[in-house]
């Protein structure tokens, strides 16, 4: 027999996540992700933390992360942290085992349609990983996926694809001309306390260089942006992690992002225009490419997005999907 149980509020989901330890498939799933976005940004993006578990003897118990808004007189449920997530998926309480008992499919179906029941929503679920447990439960209700974002990768086991990317005709002929202007090399914080120490810094370099242009996204702002970041980074099972490329004591470009179960997660980046000319986040890639091949991730994850420079590298490429349900009727 499933019970299913919902931690509805704020307070609610931090208690929840403060008590319970997650295993996740992304670091977007992770207690460190959602508590901070629920304690610093749920309540500008006008949400309100839905989180649903699922306990059944014998098996896994899941936690669907949603959100709860309101469109002119219209209840509708997301995904938690939308849209600032890339991917969107299920949490487990617990260290679940890859050879352990699968998910209940079926009971997370019932437990989303109770969750709609609940709250007279409809279900708009969007980034969902293809192969992915959510994605299956929603299915099972009669959902018919559609194609979401496009999302890509590069895979940091193959030589030829980290020399192709590491050795790019272009980027040496920058490379040489940069280092005769001084000394470069790639530096990373990897712990909360460095994280956070170098995150005004960066912020900084992603202010300078989107500054009045019209198509930034959730720009820095002195804000809720800022603050949720910063909180994202003080959290150790978020995974943050901040890379710099340095000319000498010139910081050329950095990116904030995450490694999670040996995938970097390449999550904003920013460079110094006054070098632009030189490719500095191009050079930062392949710097942070060779580096993280060697330190044995498997994967750069570039996720959503098909920017110019993502098309310009060997990347693997797959879609993710959105599921819609409307509001069902009354049992």
């Amino acid at each position: 027999m499933n019970v299913i149980a919902f931690e509805y509020g704020a307070r609610a989901a931090t208690d929840f996540l403060d008590t319970h330890q997650l295993s996740a498939r992304t670091p977007f799933q992770t207690n460190g992700w959602w508590r901070a976005w629920v304690r610093e940004a749920a309540g500008a993006e006008g949400a309100t933390p839905v989180l649903v578990h699922v306990t059944r003897p014998g098996r896994p118990t899941p936690v669907v992360g949603l959100q709860l808004h309101q469109d002119d007189g219209t209840a509708l449920l997301r995904p938690l942290s939308w849209p600032w997530a890339d991917y969107h998926e299920v949490a487990y309480v617990g260290d679940v085992s890859s050879t352990g008992p699968g998910s209940d499919i079926g009971g997370l179906a019932e437990a989303i349609d109770r969750c709609q029941q609940e709250f007279g929503a409809k279900l708009e679920l969007s980034d969902l990983i293809t192969d992915g447990p959510l994605l299956r439960a929603v299915s099972e209700l009669g959902v018919a996926p559609q194609p979401s974002n496009v999302v890509f990768w590069l895979d940091l086991t193959d030589p030829d694809i980290v020399r192709r990317v590491s050795e790019r005709r272009d980027m040496r002929r920058k490379l040489r001309r940069i280092e005769r202007l001084g000394t470069l090399r790639l530096t990373c914080a990897d712990t909360p306390e460095r994280v956070a120490a170098r995150l005004p810094a960066f912020i900084d370099l992603h202010t300078r260089q989107w500054r009045d242009r019209p198509d930034a996204v959730a720009p820095f702002d002195g804000g809720v942006v800022d603050r949720t970041f910063a909180a994202v980074a003080s959290e150790p099972s978020s995974g943050a992690r901040l890379h710099e490329l340095w000319l000498d004591e010139t910081l050329l470009a950095g990116w904030f992002g995450f490694c999670h179960d040996r995938t970097y997660y390449a999550y904003r980046t920013a460079y110094d225009l006054a070098h632009g000319r030189d490719s500095p986040g191009h050079l930062l890639t392949a710097a942070m490419v060779t580096e993280l091949a060697a330190q044995g991730t498997d994967t750069f994850d570039l996720m959503r997005g098909a920017y110019a420079y993502k098309l310009e590298l060997p990347s693997s490429r797959a879609p993710t999907v959105t599921a819609s349900r409307e509001q069902p009727s009354p049992v």
